[in-house]
């Protein structure tokens, strides 16, 4: 099968992320090196967030890959715990750690459960992970959200908007109305939803032709790396 028939024939929701840890690779026959995500440094927008003074005692990174938030954080001497349900992630989590010296409590665990964490966290960050969950999943995952946080906890996320094309790259569009929905009273109080952009790395030429052949524009930013739509959501548990 050639690059373009893989991409071609990509279907997002059906990714295997312990495969793609394991393979370095999205679609399978197009090998990347790199994931998508896996910039090597901490989300510019959690920086701002960060910046603001918005981080707070206890912090979960759920979803939280290779761990390049969660040790953003614990290096600025934040108590943080970093979870992912891809083992292999989470290895290279703890290795980066290793290499910074800093603690972080990472653990393989399933962001629909979150067993064992019960009113434990001040602050969640979720980065990338919220569009990678199925309805049902979603639903479960703000339920678990809400038990492993303290009351007047506040959650962080990002995910990918139902812009432009995310069709191409989103497991699972997120749009406006679910998140409104899904973060409201009683369990929530909704403080900020706008949209933003996550950096990712770029893809290969041959995926970035392909992508021009469909007349995605992509948006570059000035270190040549590729901007994705986000929302932000900041919201305050009840």
């Amino acid at each position: 099968m050639s690059q373009s028939d893989a991409v071609s024939q990509f279907d997002p929701a059906e990714i295997d992320f312990e495969q793609a840890y394991r393979d370095k690779t999205v679609v399978e026959g197009v090998p990347m090196g790199r994931l998508p995500w896996d910039i090597g440094r901490p989300q510019p927008v959690l920086v701002e967030f960060e910046h603001a003074g918005r981080i707070a005692g206890q912090v979960l990174d759920i979803g939280c890959g290779p761990g390049d938030n969660a040790i953003y954080l614990a290096s600025l001497g934040y108590q943080v715990s970093g979870l992912d349900a891809a083992p292999t992630a989470i290895e290279e989590a703890r290795t980066r750690a290793a290499a910074r010296g800093v603690a972080v409590a990472f653990s393989v665990a399933d962001a629909t459960e979150l067993d064992g964490y019960d009113d434990r966290f001040d602050t969640v960050v979720s980065s990338a992970l919220f569009h990678c969950l199925a309805a049902e999943q979603r639903r479960d995952h703000v339920a678990a959200l809400h038990r492993v946080m303290r009351p007047g906890g506040r959650l962080i996320q990002f995910c990918f908007a139902d812009k432009g094309h995310s069709e191409a790259y989103a497991p699972f569009q997120i749009g406006e109305e679910e998140l409104r929905a899904a973060f409201a009273a009683p369990d929530w109080s909704l403080h900020t939803l706008r949209i933003d952009r996550m950096v990712t790395i770029m893809p290969p030429p041959s995926v970035r032709d392909i992508l021009a052949e469909r007349g995605v524009e992509l948006e570059i930013d000035e270190t040549g790396a590729l901007l994705l739509p986000i929302w932000v959501l900041e919201a305050e548990r009840i």
